[in-house]
């Protein structure tokens, strides 16, 4: 396991850590979800290495250690940022690998980061996996205004208890993440998670979760392109439950894409990665890498 730092414009270093093996037959690339870090992903990427994958784990800015005082802990500045780190994410990876296909993986805030990284590269990327995948929000647009308003009278670390409760309470409440409770537990006392995000950050979420049904910004230069979304059947808050689901595909058809599918598990909620049964995930994901 190799760790890397990649510099940017503003003097944050995106940190990353890159799992090889001695003949791999594709690059995954893995953004995180909200208030989250790389190594939560640890176990799933050694799995994939396991089964000759290259894994590339990145830290989100404002998350892990891809922190500095332009984007301080827990600050997520700029959605289309976001997006474009891991487009240089995948420079990156696919200058050291450049004869092997790259598969791009997203949960939840990270599916939605997957998602826009589509609208201009998806000719880079062979295959798409998503967990915990996060629906359209029709109310999103107001949230944003409101947000904005918030932010003329407060700065960027201002929290907003309304307004995190409009976004799920997230950093609050945790027995929506799974029917784990060793896993719930773990993130209601882990210090590497984000507490509780300020309004700058629920904002950029927002602008994220609008863009997904941005659809003159989407290319579709890929139309065929394998699309996987997986997701815990007793997930609603997140996933927006079977109308939020169908909502997804019907929205990833209609910008153009062919090829994608959408597998419930039962029993599980939001974090199907770190479920009881995780190992059934990690089947269903290692049989899309590997068809």
């Amino acid at each position: 396991m190799d760790t890397y730092k990649i510099n940017t414009d503003n003097g944050t270093k995106l940190d990353l850590l890159v799992l090889t093996c001695q003949k791999p037959k594709a690059i995954v690339q893995i953004i995180h979800g909200a208030l989250e870090y790389k190594e939560r992903y640890l176990p799933f990427a050694k799995f994939l290495q396991s089964h000759n994958f290259v894994v590339i784990l990145s830290d989100n800015r404002g998350h892990g250690a891809s922190v500095s005082a332009a984007d301080p802990f827990g600050v997520m500045e700029s959605f289309s940022t976001l997006v474009n780190d891991q487009v240089i994410i995948s420079d990156f990876i696919q200058t050291k690998y450049p004869n092997l296909p790259l598969y791009l993986f997203g949960h939840s805030f990270g599916s939605i980061i997957a998602r826009n990284y589509l609208q201009k590269n998806d000719q880079r990327v062979t295959k798409v996996a998503l967990t915990g995948t996060a629906n359209y929000v029709p109310v999103v647009p107001l949230g944003i205004a409101v947000g904005k308003f918030f932010l003329r009278f407060n700065d960027n670390q201002k929290q907003n208890k309304f307004l995190n409760w409009l976004s799920g309470n997230m950093g609050v409440e945790h027995d929506w993440l799974s029917n784990n409770p060793a896993n719930n537990a773990q993130c209601r006392q882990d210090k590497q998670m984000v507490p509780v995000y300020p309004v700058r950050s629920l904002l950029t979420i927002w602008e994220g979760d609008r863009q997904l049904k941005n659809y003159s910004a989407y290319h579709c230069q890929n139309p065929q392109l394998p699309i996987l979304s997986v997701v815990g059947a007793q997930d609603v808050k997140i996933t927006g439950g079977k109308k939020g689901l169908a909502d997804t595909l019907a929205t990833l058809k209609k910008i153009g894409y062919t090829n994608v599918k959408s597998i419930e598990m039962p029993g599980m909620k939001h974090e199907v990665l770190n479920e009881l049964d995780k190992q059934a995930v990690y089947t269903v994901l290692l049989n899309f890498l590997e068809e």
